[in-house]
């Protein structure tokens, strides 16, 4: 019997002589320390289960190197550099979409042995559901905006914290931007007692700090715009900046996966509900699973073009839409006008025209 403590469990089963197993499907459950892998023939017959780290993938897999493997691996926040070790290898590699296979997502007993098991077993059998893996050169885009997102974020949680010890203290402003020039200098002037002067004097660093930061990434940012035709494209429509630009296009990605505007429009959550039942059609609430950074950012992009271009199809529709149901269906629905404009845009590679 093994120690109590011995984490690590084998099982091998080796490929009987002179039958050669075509294709080795293997699952992998991945977590921040290890990773959980079972290797299964075309069979459904568990050839081999190990709790291992990235550094010994190669090991795992070297027994069926006379064979064509196949992985699927979940969507971790750590999946880049096990996507990487595969794809090195040779080794054809999907990510799932856990929320989609319904194996993985509802199985009611979850273990880690068990997730790469059910892994491997839909990936031989056909019934995974498989998510887009973008290229090197989208993931490093995506870290830049979405790390420009990340500090957008730390900033607005130090301003409240500041906005707080404000109300705290009973102090009003006149000013429209607090932490403009002006609005800095009014809080450097406060004369706040104890432990709030220290508090303000903290947070205001960290904002200042933070805003250092943000005009750094924006720099580097509006560089790689300047460089990606499909960026500069975008920027001819109103409202659309280089930093927004570049969230729409390292979130779509490959415009060629979306074979129309429509596919495109529910991958950014822009499009109802449906559910039929006999002759009865329903249409609900747009669907939540999407992708929410391009939805935001096209969002931010309709209110910034309807002041702008008040003669494009999007602003009419826009109040269109809203004379009847309101301000936010209006966004909703002008944002899927922009998006599909923009399916159009990438696909033709034209420039946006404001009339018409």
């Amino acid at each position: 019997m093994p120690p109590e403590h011995e984490q690590v469990s084998v099982v091998t089963a080796l490929i009987p002589t002179g039958r050669r197993c075509p294709v080795i499907y293997v699952g992998m459950d991945i977590h921040k320390s290890f990773i959980q892998a079972c290797a299964m023939d075309s069979k459904g017959n568990v050839l081999k289960e190990q709790k291992i780290e990235t550094e010994e993938i190669s090991e795992f897999v070297k027994p069926f190197k006379n064979h064509a493997i196949k992985a699927a691996i979940e969507p971790t926040c750590n999946w880049y550099h096990v996507y990487d070790a595969l794809e090195s290898m040779g080794i054809d590699t999907v990510l799932v979409n856990a929320r989609r296979t319904k194996v993985i997502a509802e199985s009611k007993i979850k273990t880690d042995k068990l997730d790469a098991l059910s892994i491997a077993h839909c990936l031989r059998t056909g019934f995974i559901a498989k998510s887009w893996i973008p290229s090197k050169n989208i993931r490093e885009l995506r870290n830049i905006v979405r790390h420009r997102l990340a500090l957008r974020k730390e900033m607005t949680r130090a301003k409240n914290r500041v906005h707080s010890i404000l109300l705290r203290n009973g102090i009003k402003h006149e000013y429209s931007d607090l932490f403009g020039k002006r609005g800095m200098q009014f809080l450097r002037n406060l004369e706040l007692k104890g432990s709030d002067k220290y508090r303000l004097q903290s947070y205001m660093r960290i904002v200042e700090s933070l805003m250092e930061e943000k005009q750094r990434t924006d720099n580097k940012i509006l560089q790689l715009c300047k460089m990606d035709e499909n960026a500069m494209l975008l920027t001819s429509v109103k409202g659309i900046k280089y930093y927004s630009a570049m969230v729409i296009v390292s979130e779509i990605g490959d415009i060629k996966r979306f074979p129309n505007s429509k596919k495109l429009c529910s991958y950014a959550g822009l499009v109802p509900r449906t559910m039929q039942s006999g002759n009865h059609v329903y249409h609900g609430r747009i669907i939540r699973e999407c992708n929410q950074n391009l939805k935001w950012m096209l969002n931010q992009c309709v209110h910034s073009h309807i002041r702008f271009c008040k003669e494009s199809q999007v602003t009419k529709l826009y109040y269109r839409v809203m004379r009847k149901k309101g301000k936010n269906k209006a966004t909703v629905a002008a944002s899927r006008k922009m998006l599909t404009i923009i399916w159009h845009m990438l696909t033709k590679g034209e420039e946006f025209k404001c009339k018409g």
